[in-house]
C-alpha cells in the first residue's frame, strides 16, 4: 500500500509540473480543467496497472479440483508475552484525528453557506438564483446561487461584468470541482500536492470566468480596472468562487494573452504520449508464465525423486483419494495414479522413526479422569482405570485429539482421545516401518533395473546402489547431455572413452585418466562418479572381457551416512543459534511485519528439513525447533491466519481447528466421511487451504547402467550355490510368497537351475529369500 501512494504521488506531481510548465501558459482553460480533474483520477489509476511480463514457461500439470484434508498439530504453554509499544497505531489514531478536524471544518462551512441561503431574500435569474445578504462583500457564487449586496442590487449599482463573471462559475458547475478537491483534503491531507491541485484548479476557474467577460463585453482594460478596484474586498465565504481570488499579475496577464491554435493543438496532443510514458513508469509489473498443460499418470521412476519424495511414494503407496467430476461422479484415485501437482499438495509424511514424547506424572494422573479421556494403548481401547498399573515411564509416546460435540459417539463420549504406546511397542513399529521402507526401496530398484543377457544366454537385471549424493546432483540439473562411450587404439595400445557435449576423456586399462595421447593425466584410479554424468560406472567390457573397473565409493550412502558427519550437526546447531536469536528479539513473532513473520517461517521450515535428516543419535545432541509462533496457536478464518494462546481459545475458536484426515488403510465410506467433514470444515470456517508448490523439474533417469561396446558383467555365482550360502546364513526361504525350509528351496533349485531368486538382508536379522518362477533379479551380495 505505502509503495502505491509513492507512486500515485509521484504521478501527481509529474502530472502537475507538466501543467505548470506547458499547459497553463495557454487560453485553452476548458482542456486544463478536465486535465486537472482528470490528473487525480489517473495518479490512482496507473499504479495499479498491471503490465504483463514475459517469463520462462513453466510447465504444469492440470488436475481437477479435489479436497484434501490439512491436520494441524500444535504444541503451546501458557506462557505470558511481553508487549512492546506499537507506535503505528499512534499514528494512524493523529492521522485520523486530523482528518476528522478538518472534515468538522469542512461541515461547518458548508453550513455557513447553506444557512446564509435559507435566510435572505432570492431573486430568481434564467441559469442562477441570486441571495440578497445585508454583507458588504462582491458577487460570489455556490452552486446555483449568486450571493450579492442586496442595497447594491436594488440601486442597480452591480456591475453587468461582475454578474457574468459569477454566472460563469454558476453554468460551469465550478462548485463540483471545489467540493471534490475539499473531500479529497479530507482524507490526503497529508499530501501537499493536493492543496498545490486545488490551487490550480481555482485559478483556472478564474482564468475561464475572466474569458468569458472579455469575450461578451470586448473591453479588457475596463474589466481589469474595475478588478483592481475591488482587489481590497474580503469574502467570508470558504466554499464560494470569489470574484478577486488569487488577482496577481498571471492573472491580468491572461487577460491578454493570445495563443496560436497550431502550439495549442501541439500541447494538445503531447499530452497523450506524456500520459502513455506514466503508465509505463508507474504501472506494476508481473511475470505472466506461459503455461504448458500436461496430463498424465506419474509412475514411480526412482531416479527422478528425491529422498524425501521416494519416503512420500512409500507412504502413500495405499492411499486412495476420491473427487467429483464435471458431472458430479465419484472419482477415486490411488497415489501412483495422482499427478506431481496433486501429490504435492497432500501433507508431508511423518518421519519414519517417530520422536519420543515423555509423559509426566501429572499428565498420567490426569488421563485416569474418564469424564474426560478415552484412552488407547497401543492401538487398543481401554478403561481409564487401566493405567493404575503404568507408570508414566512405561509409554515412549503420546498423542492427543480432540473430537467435536457433533463426532463424539455414546461409547467415546469424551472431548480427549488419547493413544499412548508402550516402550516396547513404540520401539517395534519403529523399526517395522524402517524395515518396510528397505524393503520398498530394494523392491522399486528391482522395477526400474534393465534386464542384460550373460554368456550363457541367461537373462539378469542388474541392480546398483546409487550414491544418492549423486542422485541430488543429477536432480538440479536440466540440461540433456549429449554423450557417447566406447574403444580407442592410441599408441597400439586400447583406451575407453567418454564423449560428453563434444568434451573426450579416456581411461587406459587401469581406470586412470589419460589425455588424446595416451599420457596419463593422473596417477589415481577414477571414481565410478565422475566417468559419466548422471550414472555410476563401476566397470567396463570389451568383447566379453572385464577391461577397466573404477573405485567404487562405498563412502557415497543415503542421506543416512551424511546424518552422521560431525559437520553436519553443527551447520544444524549454528543455523538453530541464529534462528533462536531472531525468534526471540521482539516484538514476537505474532506482532512482528508480515516480511519478519515470513523470513522467522521459512528459517523454521529449513531446520525442521535439516533436523529430521538426523540419525537417532545425532538428534540426542540437539535440540528440535521451536515454532516461531510459540506458544500461541495458528489458527484460520476466512483464509486469514491469527494467533491465540491456548487458555484464550473459546468454544469458537476450537471449531477452526480443522478435523482429521482418514485412518491409514481407511474404506471407501470412512473417507467419504472425512471428506464431508472436511468441506463443512470449509463451509463453517470460511477458509480454502489450497498450497501450490510446482511441479519438479524432470530429470534423467540415473538408474541406467552405461558399460562399453559390449556390456555383459562376469557370470554371477550359481543360483544352487546361492541358495546353499543362505541357507549357511539361516535364511528364511519362500517359494511363490510361500514360507519353505532350505531343504526344500535347495530341492527345487537342483530340479530348476532357471528359477528366479529375489534376496534381502540389508537391515534384517536373517535374509530373506525368494524364489519365483517369474523372473527375478539375482543380487549379488
Amino acid at each position: 500500500m505505502i509503495l502505491y501512494l509513492l507512486k500515485s504521488a509521484g504521478c501527481l506531481a509529474l502530472l502537475l509540473c507538466f501543467y505548470h510548465l506547458v499547459l497553463e501558459k495557454e487560453k485553452m482553460h476548458q482542456f486544463n480543467r478536465f486535465y486537472l480533474l482528470g490528473s487525480v483520477l489517473f495518479s490512482f489509476l496507473s499504479p495499479a496497472y498491471i503490465i504483463y511480463i514475459e517469463a520462462i514457461p513453466q510447465t504444469i500439470e492440470t488436475v481437477k479440483s479435489t479436497q484434501y484434508f490439512y491436520p494441524i498439530e500444535t504444541y503451546a504453554t501458557n506462557t505470558p508475552l511481553d508487549k512492546n509499544f506499537d507506535y503505528s497505531t499512534i499514528f494512524i489514531g493523529i492521522y485520523i484525528l486530523i482528518s476528522g478536524i478538518i472534515a468538522v471544518r469542512f461541515a461547518i462551512n458548508l453550513f455557513k453557506i447553506i444557512h446564509k441561503i435559507k435566510t435572505n431574500q432570492q431573486e430568481k435569474l434564467k441559469f442562477a438564483t441570486l441571495v440578497l445578504v445585508d454583507d458588504k462583500i462582491l458577487p460570489h457564487s455556490f452552486w446555483s446561487y449568486i450571493f450579492i449586496n442586496k442595497e447594491e442590487y436594488k440601486s442597480n449599482q452591480i456591475e453587468q461584468e461582475l454578474l457574468t463573471h459569477e454566472l460563469t462559475h454558476v453554468t460551469q458547475k465550478h462548485t463540483i470541482d471545489i467540493l471534490l478537491m475539499e473531500i479529497l483534503l479530507i482524507v490526503f491531507w497529508i499530501n501537499p500536492l493536493f492543496l498545490i491541485l486545488k490551487k490550480a484548479i481555482q485559478l483556472n476557474h478564474e482564468f475561464l470566468a475572466d474569458n468569458k467577460v472579455i469575450n461578451t463585453y470586448k473591453n479588457t482594460f475596463q474589466y481589469q480596472h474595475l478588478l483592481l478596484s475591488k482587489a481590497a474586498w474580503n469574502n467570508e465565504y470558504y466554499l464560494a468562487s470569489n470574484l478577486n481570488y488569487s488577482l496577481t499579475k498571471k492573472r491580468l496577464k491572461m487577460m491578454t494573452t493570445k495563443s496560436s491554435h497550431t502550439i495549442i493543438l501541439l500541447k494538445k496532443l503531447a499530452v497523450i504520449p506524456l500520459l502513455t510514458g506514466f503508465i509505463f513508469l508507474f504501472a506494476e509489473r508481473v511475470e505472466a508464465q506461459k503455461i504448458i498443460e500436461i496430463v498424465e499418470n506419474t509412475r514411480f521412476k526412482k531416479g527422478k525423486l528425491s529422498e524425501k519424495e521416494i519416503y512420500k511414494e512409500f507412504y502413500y503407496k495405499d492411499l486412495i483419494i476420491i473427487k467429483e467430476d464435471k458431472n458430479g461422479n465419484k472419482i477415486s484415485k490411488r497415489y501412483n495414479e495422482l499427478t506431481n501437482v496433486e501429490k504435492a499438495k497432500l501433507v508431508p509424511p511423518p518421519p519414519i522413526k517417530l520422536k519420543k514424547t515423555t509423559l509426566t506424572k501429572k499428565k498420567l494422573e490426569d488421563l485416569k479422569d474418564n469424564s474426560k479421556y478415552a484412552v488407547w494403548i497401543d492401538g487398543k481401547s481401554v478403561k481409564n482405570e487401566v493405567l493404575n498399573n503404568y507408570k508414566n515411564t512405561d509409554f515412549s509416546r503420546y498423542s492427543n485429539s480432540f473430537v467435536y460435540k457433533n463426532a463424539r459417539s455414546k461409547r467415546f463420549p469424551q472431548e480427549n482421545q488419547i493413544n499412548l504406546y508402550t516402550n516396547n511397542y513404540f520401539n517395534t513399529q519403529n523399526k517395522e516401518r524402517e524395515n518396510e521402507f528397505i524393503e520398498y526401496i530394494e523392491t522399486e530398484k528391482l522395477k526400474s533395473a534393465k534386464w542384460q543377457k550373460l554368456p550363457n544366454g541367461e537373462n539378469i537385471k542388474i541392480i546398483e546402489n546409487t550414491p544418492l549424493k549423486i542422485i541430488r546432483e543429477q536432480a538440479n540439473s536440466t540440461k540433456e547431455d549429449k554423450i557417447e562411450t566406447g574403444f580407442k587404439d592410441i599408441n597400439n595400445k586400447k583406451y575407453y572413452f567418454v564423449t560428453v557435449n563434444n568434451k573426450t576423456k579416456f581411461y587406459n586399462k587401469d581406470g586412470k585418466l589419460s589425455d588424446n595421447s595416451g599420457k596419463i593425466i593422473s596417477n589415481k584410479k577414477s571414481n565410478a562418479s565422475e566417468i559419466i554424468p548422471g550414472n555410476y560406472v563401476t566397470k567396463t567390457y570389451f568383447n566379453g572381457k572385464l577391461f577397466c573397473d573404477f573405485i567404487d565409493d562405498n563412502s557415497l550412502k543415503t542421506s543416512y551416512s551424511k546424518e552422521n558427519n560431525i559437520k553436519y550437526v553443527k551447520e544444524y546447531q549454528e543455523l538453530n543459534k541464529v534462528y533462536e536469536s531472531q525468534r526471540n528479539k521482539k516484538p514476537h513473532f505474532v506482532e512482528s511485519s508480515k516480511e519478519i513473520q515470513k523470513k522467522l517461517s521459512n528459517l523454521y521450515s529449513n531446520l525442521c528439513s535439516m533436523y529430521f535428516k538426523l540419525s537417532k543419535e545425532n538428534k540426542k545432541k540437539v535440540k528440535r525447533p521451536i515454532p516461531p509462533h510459540d506458544p500461541y496457536l495458528k489458527l484460520r478464518k476466512n483464509n486469514k491466519e491469527f494467533y491465540k494462546l491456548r487458555s484464550e481459545m473459546t468454544e469458537a475458536d476450537k471449531l477452526l481447528i480443522p478435523p482429521p484426515p482418514p485412518v491409514p488403510n481407511a474404506t471407501k465410506e470412512q473417507i467419504l466421511k472425512a471428506e464431508k467433514a472436511y468441506s463443512d470444515w470449509k463451509k463453517r470456517t470460511g477458509n480454502d487451504i489450497q498450497p501450490p508448490p510446482p511441479p519438479s523439474k524432470k530429470t534423467k533417469n540415473p538408474w541406467v547402467i552405461i558399460s562399453g561396446d559390449t556390456p555383459p558383467p562376469p557370470p554371477p555365482i550359481s543360483p544352487l550355490d546361492h541358495v546353499i550360502k543362505m541357507a549357511k546364513k539361516d535364511a528364511i526361504f519362500y517359494f511363490e510368497n510361500k514360507e519353505i525350509t532350505s531343504d526344500k528351496a535347495i530341492e527345487l533349485l537342483k530340479k530348476n537351475k532357471h528359477l528366479n531368486i529375489d534376496t534381502r538382508s540389508k537391515g534384517l536379522k536373517k535374509p530373506i529369500v525368494k524364489i519365483s518362477k517369474n523372473p527375478i533379479s539375482i543380487r549379488k551380495e
